[in-house]
């Protein structure tokens, strides 16, 4: 297993900052609003949709990173079934909206696939 330096890189520049900034943010919070955001976090449909496509990201940049394709695999897998989640979500709010994301997590998948 040989990790690549400038994927190394990336992933701690990519996943590093963003998780020091929403843990920042969440211990500034009062008792009520982390109460609140800890609801939001531990909902169905936030799991299904941003939970299951964040988390597939994550594993195909860990899979990229350590060069396991099974790994890569995973989390193209668990990618699109977020990305299906979302879809059907917004389609119930928004027709029009829904297509945009159908076709951004589409092409993230090819990208991955390829």
């Amino acid at each position: 297993m040989e990790i690549n330096t400038d994927s190394l890189v990336t992933f701690i520049i990519m996943w590093g900052i963003p998780i020091f900034m929403v843990f920042r943010g969440y211990f500034k919070l009062d008792t009520d609003d982390k109460k609140s955001a800890m609801k939001d976090f531990r909902s169905k449909r936030f799991i299904l949709t941003i939970g299951f496509i964040v988390g597939g990201v994550f594993l195909t940049h860990l899979g990229v990173l350590f060069a396991i394709n099974i790994l890569k695999g995973i989390g193209i897998a668990i990618l699109i079934i977020g990305g299906i989640f979302s879809t059907i979500e917004m389609w119930k709010e928004s027709k029009i909206k829904s297509v945009p994301i159908l076709i951004l997590v589409s092409f993230v998948v090819l990208i991955n696939v390829t």
